[in-house]
């Protein structure tokens, strides 16, 4: 008797609304899903370096890694390097791009709550201004990029990460 029941069209008709959402909405979830702007390596960097001079080196050293994979797309490092670091990062310029913006705004929120906190200690100039040089140092790199942005999205990813990386050039520590 279920059998007859779950032969009827009506059942037919569920099961297959059923199975096209699955394969419409996979899509979807998996685009949803963030990826992750920091190697696994660069995370376990800031985790284990509370202080904000040395969190702000690992933040400029992973823009750096992203540049250069950006710039120069069969970049290698020394075996020492990729020891303390892990592999050079992975990804299409789109999501390069979008991971180098998501890095200096991570440095951003990490100097904001280090100085909500903390205020004006000996370590915060210091390490706003090594970022700030850093980032000051990535700006004409990325702009070299432009001619090879020929999509919309990494046009705009690029134009973005841009004008996150001036906004940081004009920090200052003000209260």
């Amino acid at each position: 008797m279920l059998s007859k029941e779950f032969g009827h069209p009506i059942f037919r008709a569920f099961r297959y609304v059923v199975i096209a959402s699955v394969f419409l909405c996979a899509p979807c979830y998996a685009q949803s899903q963030k990826r992750d702007h920091l190697t696994e390596q660069e995370a376990d960097h800031v985790r284990n370096f509370q202080e904000i001079d040395k969190r702000m080196e690992i933040f400029a050293k992973a823009a750096d890694r992203r540049l250069l994979v950006l710039t120069t797309p069969n970049a290698t490092q020394k075996k020492k390097e990729e020891e303390t670091w892990g592999p050079l990062p992975t990804g299409s310029k789109l999501e390069l791009l979008q991971d180098y913006k998501r890095i200096l705004e991570e440095a951003e929120e990490k100097l904001d709550d280090w100085y909500n906190r903390a205020g004006k200690d000996n370590l915060l100039p210091k390490a706003l201004s090594k970022f700030k040089e850093a980032v000051t140092r990535h700006i004409p790199q990325l702009r070299t990029l432009a001619p090879q942005m020929t999509d919309k999205r990494e046009q705009r990813a690029l134009a973005e990460a841009i004008e996150e990386a001036e906004t940081i050039t004009k920090a200052s520590i003000d209260k």
